[in-house]
C-alpha cells in the first residue's frame, strides 16, 4: 500500500465504497408527535474543519428504560483513508466516527469506535460493528420530529439464520 498524499474535500473519492443509505431512510414519527415545521438543517461544513457540526458530542437515550442503545458519542473532523487498488490517500477533516454503548447490566456494553466514514448523502452519520454473532449498522442524524434531539436508526443482522434480525429507532438528548 502506498500513501500518495492528502486531499482536502468533503465528498468520497472514486473507489471508496460508501455504506448504503439505511432501509428506513427517513425517521418515523413517534405516536402523537408532529414534524418540526421549521425543519432541520444539515449544515454543509467547510472543507477544513473550523468548528463542529451540531451532532458532534455525547448523547444519552431519552428513554431510561430503553433496551437498545443507552449512549452514543459522535466525533466529526476525522481523517478518512481511501484506497483504490494499491494507492491510498487521506481526506482530512471530513469524516465521522461514533462510539456506541448498548444497554447492558450492571454496566453498559461498549461497542467501541467505528471506523471513520463520510457523512452519507442522506445526511446520516454511519457506523458499523461486527460482534461476531451479529453485524450492527447504526445511522444517526438530527430529529425532524423532536428539535434538538438526535435520531438513531439501527439494524442488527444475526449470523444465526434461526435468530430474527431486527431494527429500531431511538432518540437521544445531548449530555
Amino acid at each position: 500500500m502506498i500513501l500518495i498524499g492528502s486531499v482536502i474535500t468533503g465528498t468520497a473519492a472514486a473507489g471508496h465504497a460508501a455504506p448504503v443509505v439505511p432501509p428506513v431512510s427517513t425517521e418515523v414519527a413517534p405516536t402523537g408527535v408532529a414534524a418540526n415545521q421549521a425543519g432541520t438543517s444539515d449544515p454543509i461544513r467547510p472543507l477544513i474543519c473550523s468548528g463542529h457540526a451540531i451532532e458532534h458530542g455525547n448523547w444519552a437515550n431519552i428513554d431510561p428504560n430503553a433496551s437498545g442503545i443507552a449512549r452514543i458519542e459522535l466525533r466529526d473532523c476525522q481523517p478518512v483513508t481511501i484506497c483504490n487498488g494499491g494507492a491510498c490517500q487521506i481526506v482530512h477533516d471530513a469524516g465521522w466516527i461514533m462510539r456506541v454503548f448498548g444497554k447492558c447490566s450492571p454496566v453498559n456494553c461498549d461497542w467501541g469506535w467505528s471506523k471513520s466514514e463520510f457523512r452519507l448523502s442522506s445526511g446520516h452519520i454511519y457506523g458499523s460493528y461486527d460482534h461476531g454473532h451479529a453485524e450492527r449498522y447504526v445511522y444517526a442524524k438530527m430529529s425532524q420530529y423532536r428539535p434538538g434531539h438526535l435520531w438513531v436508526y439501527w439494524r442488527t443482522d444475526f449470523v444465526d439464520s434461526n435468530r430474527p434480525d431486527y431494527e429500531m429507532q431511538e432518540w437521544f438528548s445531548r449530555v
